[in-house]
């Protein structure tokens, strides 16, 4: 989803167009895999005059460069990058909690005190995880955006605005408190 925010903001025309989740869409995908240009086959992917682009952060961070939402400032990227992947880190231990790794990965990954995967168990563990990240991003977000005011947003912004709406689902009691990161996504969503 940043990237469709990135590109709405940047009042660029796009098509945005969606397989469904069916024997019908799965062959579309295996269309659309074998394509040229289509060197990391995986979806969402977008293409932009003739190039390819698949991966999801390698998306988000092609539109910043063609939409001026990627700093230029090594200060300012580093910080960026940092967030971006502080934030995957976090969507991932999310992911994990809400889906059964047992039945797509390892059985080593997302153990838990039962041995198989329990919900309640990695909900705990997020919330935990997510409550000692969150006093860490917190201050980063006490000029409005990551880099500055609203009027100096980055691909970052994008990013943590969607992740700390998907976190903030999950687990609304651990942002309580956290005055920059509240203000930061109300202020983002008008």
């Amino acid at each position: 989803e940043p990237v469709r925010y990135m590109l709405r903001y940047s009042d660029i025309e796009w098509e945005d167009v969606r397989l469904p989740i069916s024997a019908e869409g799965f062959r579309t995908w295996l269309k659309l895999e074998s394509q040229p240009g289509m060197i990391c086959a995986n979806l969402p992917f977008i293409e932009d005059g003739g190039r390819i682009v698949s991966q999801a952060v390698a998306i988000i961070r092609y539109v910043a460069r063609r939409t001026g939402l990627m700093p230029y400032d090594i200060d300012e990227l580093t910080l960026c990058e940092m967030v971006e992947q502080e934030l995957s880190d976090l969507r991932t231990a999310l992911t994990v909690t809400c889906y059964d790794v047992y039945k797509m990965t390892e059985p080593d990954v997302g153990r838990s005190e039962k041995g198989v995967h329990d919900f309640e168990h990695m909900k705990k563990v997020f919330k935990k995880k997510l409550s000692r990240r969150l006093p860490v991003l917190d201050p980063l977000f006490a000029k409005g955006s990551l880099t500055g005011g609203f009027d100096k947003l980055t691909y970052a912004d994008f990013m943590a605005f969607e992740f700390f709406d998907q976190f903030r689902t999950f687990a609304p009691e651990c942002f309580e408190g956290f005055e920059n990161i509240n203000k930061f996504s109300a202020e983002f969503a008008k």
